[in-house]
């Protein structure tokens, strides 16, 4: 178990130093408290020697995994008694990236001129995004601040162990289709040409998939060079579409409704949709606002752009199934159960039974398509190799046989 040097502050303000075992950071946050102190500086303590180092340590990981952290070190603080400031400047002390010092620092600003921690936050809102800021608006409406800050932090160790699942998954499918263009072009530019001979001297009688080997070698090593150039054109071009908002809602729109992906995507976001909206309600915030709120923290664009029906009809006053029904994409779990919560008066308590629900199904829908991509690359790339071989050995046998 990793350990770390930390230093704390105890009931009577004395700066004391220490070290503590604990699985990660936050954890070792919580029993820095637990002791009856208050944690200024954790570092991992190093595991080469027996010193450490309390300076700060270089970031490791992505926003993402950062915004992680703070979520979870605010809720820990909170939990604890401590004022929102009061955090806040633990956590800069806590943390060790120039970057996320810089963010949590222009939260200090916000919060000693008098603003509140969701307005504080817009001022590092690279860390702390709207959809972030929206659900701890509701949590500051509510009073229950340090419970909606929690279930933030819940919701983004969710997203991150998924997000871990998929490129777990996807790295060896990667490698080995890295390897095998490598692979293939050694034989176009190298193996192919040196039997070039052989099979020029068959002519007519050369079989197609053996022409077709030797066209594609004269191609690459006339043209390599410029098509490796297009190719990174057309990457290039594709990364700058790919950030265009046009672009991102069309293919938010086909993850949305294709069934190429076994409705991953419908029923992860459905999930998210429900759990925020459920938190809102929870909070005390009225249904109409809730779905603004939830509609602004939706990861999916379309889904965002759906959504705009739903809120307008709630507006109206049309029953929350019917609203929902409006959307198309949202899980028929997701609308049956706010249904439900709706005729019986408890729809925070349905809707959060429908996100754990549609996580267990996303869950096991992740694990039927990762089982089902290795073998299909595979499959693939043999259909490749059994190609090559059947032209270079169909070639090789076509000499021959006119040498005879």
């Amino acid at each position: 178990m990793p350990s770390f040097a930390y230093e704390a502050a105890g009931p009577d303000g004395a700066i004391g130093r220490g070290v503590i075992d604990a699985p990660n950071r936050s954890a070792a946050v919580e029993r820095i408290l637990a002791l009856g102190q208050t944690p200024v500086r954790v570092v991992e303590r190093s595991e080469a020697g027996g010193s450490f180092d309390l300076r700060p340590t270089v970031p490791q990981f992505g926003i993402a995994a950062e915004r992680l952290t703070l979520l979870q070190e605010l809720a820990t603080l909170l939990r604890a008694g401590l004022s929102v400031e009061r955090s806040i400047s633990v956590m800069q002390g806590l943390s060790g990236a120039q970057r996320t010092k810089g963010a949590l620092q222009a939260v200090l600003d916000g919060l000693r001129g008098g603003e509140p921690l969701s307005a504080a936050m817009r001022r590092a809102d690279v860390v702390f995004p709207e959809s972030v800021r929206r659900m701890v608006v509701a949590g500051e409406v509510s009073g229950r601040l340090p419970e909606v800050v929690k279930r933030l932090a819940d919701a983004e160790a969710r997203n991150k162990e998924l997000r871990e699942r998929v490129v777990s998954a996807m790295i060896y499918p990667a490698l080995l289709l890295v390897v095998m263009i490598v692979v293939l072009v050694i034989i176009f530019t190298v193996v192919v040409p040196r039997l070039e001979p052989l099979f020029e001297q068959s002519g007519d009688a050369l079989p197609w998939p053996a022409a077709i080997l030797l066209a594609v070698s004269k191609f690459l090593t006339a043209y390599g060079f410029a098509v490796a150039v297009l190719l990174a054109c057309a990457l290039v071009i594709l990364l700058y579409v790919l950030r265009q908002s046009w672009a991102r809602l069309a293919i938010d729109r086909w993850a949305m409704t294709t069934r190429v992906l076994f409705q991953i995507p419908r029923h992860y976001h459905g999930a998210q949709f429900c759990r925020n909206v459920a938190m809102l309600l929870e909070g005390g915030v009225p249904l109409n606002r809730a779905l603004e709120n939830a509609q602004v923290a939706a990861g999916n664009s379309y889904l965002r752009e759906r959504l705009s029906g739903a809120v307008e009809a709630v507006r109206q006053g049309q029953p929350f199934k019917a609203a929902l029904d409006t959307v198309g994409v949202l899980p028929r779990t997701a609308i049956e159960f706010a249904a439900v919560g709706e005729e019986t008066g408890r729809p925070a308590q349905l809707l959060n039974e429908a996100a754990d629900m549609l996580d267990r199904q996303t869950q096991t829908k992740l694990d039927r398509l990762t089982a089902l991509l290795l073998p299909a690359v595979t499959i693939v790339l043999g259909i490749v190799v059994a190609g090559i071989m059947m032209g270079v050995s169909g070639g090789i046998m076509a000499a021959n046989d006119l040498a005879l």
